[in-house]
């Protein structure tokens, strides 16, 4: 049996992510019944996803996410690692002790990983743990309290320590293993890859968009620093100014609540501090002709980018900052976009796009892209996920079926309640 837990997140946060991993974990292993728990409105925005309903044997647990410090990882609460451990006690406690168990976890606190490693120890019988890991990672280079009690559990103590040997981590970009084992090389030794998944229920049939005036550039996402909002900011008012109506910038996103919204006039369209609903967000993404990515290296050397697989799924070529999580890419696929080198790299492609307006490139471009996005497909990272248990976890859920890609088609189960 598979446990699946999301236990940092609530609502739509991390739902294309979840869902897409989620289906990777049941195309893998077709004959393993799957349980996941999460809160209730997480689990909702689960139900919804088309490409996830076809699956067998899944069933949904809601549980309660701890309520407080949502959304700070960093801070160590003994009160939220009483609420992970219970949480995943009241799981394990369905899988009967002859039956091989693997608990996935989609998201991590540090106390997580330490109930995880408490709970692999205490449990009789088989059990293996995974415990995927994402912009969180970038706890290791913040805030450490000086309480000596909660540094011995922060993360990147939890990182560092001796767990048992059936706890492993998983991190989305090979890059992102390079960058962790700068950092904490105790780690690596017990850290596997899994590209970053698309979201396969937004993949259309025909995604082609002929590249005209006005060429139309896009920041996707939040619009945060970390994602160069400064520097997209400033590029659209120059480019305006200098091209005018021959290029048009969009924010497929929200700003941020302490945002000074005039400081967005350039753009094609008001933008709100509220978040846009996922149908809004895709009409404004799938006009775009280029995903604009100025990615920090602070932040994007310990995280995949949601923006850059948003660019995969809808075969948009990217002007991006050379970050090893986007030059892998155009290693593996070649031609699919722009890297760039700081601001004057970004204004450079943008000077050759508008020159030139190279169609016969553009359409070489999208095809480079459309070649990454099928290496991300589930069915096709079901192969490398059920590689990875195999090696990792000694045949741990040694599947009966021959095929990973071939999803029975009943009905979803949706449990209890977790008390």
């Amino acid at each position: 049996m598979i446990l699946v837990f999301e236990m940092t997140w609530s609502g739509t946060a991390h739902v294309p992510v979840n869902s897409s991993m989620i289906q990777t974990i049941a195309l893998a292993y077709p004959d393993q019944a799957i349980r996941v728990f999460a809160d209730a409105s997480h689990l909702a925005e689960l139900r919804r996803d088309p490409a996830l309903s076809g699956h067998a044997g899944i069933e949904f647990v809601p549980i309660d996410v701890y309520p407080e410090l949502f959304g700070k990882t960093h801070i160590v609460s003994f009160a939220r690692f009483r609420q992970e451990f219970a949480a995943l006690r009241h799981g394990v406690a369905g899988v009967p002790r002859d039956e091989p168990c693997l608990i996935f976890l989609t998201s991590a606190t540090s106390t997580a990983i330490f109930a995880a490693s408490f709970l692999a120890r205490l449990r009789r019988g088989r059990i293996g743990v995974q415990i995927a890991l994402h912009g969180n990672l970038n706890d290791l280079n913040g805030w450490r309290s000086r309480n000596p009690l909660a540094r011995a559990f922060d993360l990147r103590a939890a990182m560092a320590a001796r767990h048992p040997r059936a706890l492993r981590f998983l991190v989305l970009e090979p890059a992102i293993k390079d960058a962790l084992a700068r950092l904490v090389p105790q780690a690596v030794t017990r850290t596997d890859v899994l590209p970053h998944p698309v979201n396969v229920s937004e993949i259309r049939a025909d995604q082609g968009l002929p590249l005209a005036a006005p060429l139309r550039i896009g920041l996707v996402g939040q619009a945060t620093q970390a994602k160069g909002l400064d520097q997209f900011l400033d590029i659209a008012r120059d480019f305006r100014a200098r091209y005018g109506d021959a290029v048009a910038f969009h924010l497929v996103g929200r700003a941020v609540r302490e945002s000074d919204l005039p400081n967005f006039a350039p753009l094609a369209h008001e933008v709100s501090t509220a978040p846009l609903t996922r149908a809004a967000f895709i009409e404004r993404l799938s006009g775009l002709h280029y995903v604009f990515l100025p990615l920090q290296p602070d932040y994007y050397c310990l995280s995949a980018s949601g923006a850059l697989i948003d660019a995969l799924t809808w075969l948009k070529p990217v002007i991006a900052s050379r970050l090893p999580i986007v030059t892998d890419l155009f290693e593996q696929v070649g031609d699919m976009g722009y890297v760039c080198d700081g601001e004057a790299g970004f204004r450079a492609a943008l000077d050759d796009i508008l020159a030139t307006m190279d169609a016969a490139r553009y359409r070489r471009q999208v095809e480079a892209v459309r070649q990454a996005r099928d290496s991300r497909l589930p069915a096709q990272l079901a192969i490398e996920y059920r590689v990875i248990v195999q090696r990792r976890f000694g045949g741990l859920l040694a599947p009966r079926s021959a095929d990973p890609r071939s999803p029975q088609q009943v009905s979803m189960v949706t449990a209890g309640p977790f008390e």
